[in-house]
């Protein structure tokens, strides 16, 4: 029996039917990077409070210190200093993983099926 993948195609060539996915690597990865995005949007604010508790540098009396030093300081902004170069980091990795498990499970459901 052989598999292969064509764009949005599953095609088992000894089975009478195809198993057709929903979207195109291209949908499957937009929606990943969108996802990914919002996850990072909403939780980086406490990666920066926690990371600059971790700061051996400055002296901090707590979260609330923090979080008030960097209002008054730096501004919404200072929460979200350092955000892109996280983002271009992250990304492509939810994407691949993203892709490739929708397409493993898509292929282990084609070959359920054939049974």
């Amino acid at each position: 029996m052989t598999h292969r993948f064509s764009h949005s195609t599953l095609l088992i060539s000894s089975s009478p039917f195809v198993c057709l996915c929903k979207q195109n690597a291209l949908e499957y990865i937009t929606m990943a990077a969108l996802s990914k995005i919002f996850a990072v949007a909403t939780t980086y604010p406490y990666q920066v409070v926690r990371a600059r508790l971790q700061d051996q540098h400055n002296r901090y009396n707590g979260v609330i210190d923090v979080i008030r030093r960097t209002w008054r300081n730096e501004g919404a902004a200072g929460f979200y200093k350092g955000i892109f170069p996280n983002l271009i980091r992250v990304t492509p990795a939810c994407c691949i993983t993203f892709l490739v498990y929708e397409n493993v499970s898509v292929f282990w459901a084609c070959i359920r099926e054939e049974r």
